[in-house]
């Protein structure tokens, strides 16, 4: 490993662990749990829709970005919207599994059946694909709107788990929550703790119902992570049994 390597992980240590002694400590001096587990045991229908809502979503932001990977295909290989779907369900598993999710991209190739030939000459032809100006703003224009559908999940989720935060409140915690996640490095092993310090260090500013915080991000991450990997892992299996 180069020292650039060796420094990115040491960081990614580093601020995972920060990330979780923040957050057993803000859990640890939380001192009033019992009207916690009243509340959240409390839930109204409408608490209980706003969490469907936000599974229901899920479809709609892989979707999203099953259009954009389809997208970033145009020109270079023919990929109907349905290949395309399953290649970014497969380069999710991939991403799960490797550090920093840096074989998502490579997921994807491997279930379009790529060799390691093709991959250089697939790369290769990302110099003239950046030179279609009108492609790279499609791609971005969905990549914005898979973002949007992921800040409406997190929000309607905190809702459920009895945080109701104002339309400008939400827009400014949540998009300053996912740029933190996104540029701090981390370990993806204890990803659902680094997002939960994170988590709890942005919204603790609009609430002070720590536990709520920590749960809500968990659900996004079970919503927007494991069932994508149940998914994927129920169609490698049948795959294997045709």
């Amino acid at each position: 490993m180069s020292n650039k390597g060796k420094i990115v992980t040491i960081s990614g240590w580093l601020c995972t662990a920060a990330a979780l002694v923040y957050l057993v400590y803000r859990l640890w001096q939380y001192d009033n749990y019992a009207a916690f587990w009243q509340s959240f045991s409390a839930a109204g229908w409408q608490q209980y829709a706003a969490l469907l809502l936000a599974v229901v979503l899920l479809p709609c932001q892989l979707l999203i970005e099953s259009r954009k990977w389809q997208t970033m295909l145009l020109g270079l290989v023919p990929v109907s919207l349905c290949d395309a779907f399953w290649q970014v369900i497969y380069g999710h598993v991939a991403a799960f599994i490797t550090p920093y999710r840096l074989g998502e991209y490579p997921g994807r190739l491997l279930r379009m059946g790529y060799t390691f030939e093709q991959w250089r000459t697939f790369i290769g032809t990302w110099k003239d694909w950046l030179k279609d100006w009108r492609k790279w703003l499609r791609v971005l224009l969905l990549h914005l709107a898979r973002y949007a559908v992921w800040m409406l999940q997190l929000w309607l989720i905190l809702f459920f788990c009895g945080i109701e935060l104002a339309p400008l409140e939400a827009l400014v915690a949540i998009v300053s929550y996912y740029f933190c996640i996104t540029v701090m490095p981390s370990v993806p092993a204890a990803d659902v703790a680094f997002k939960g310090g994170w988590a709890v260090l942005i919204f603790s500013h609009f609430t002070e119902n720590v536990p709520a915080i920590a749960i809500a991000v968990t659900l996004v991450w079970i919503v927007n992570t494991v069932l994508p990997l149940m998914l994927s892992f129920f169609m490698v299996r049948r795959t294997d049994t045709e």
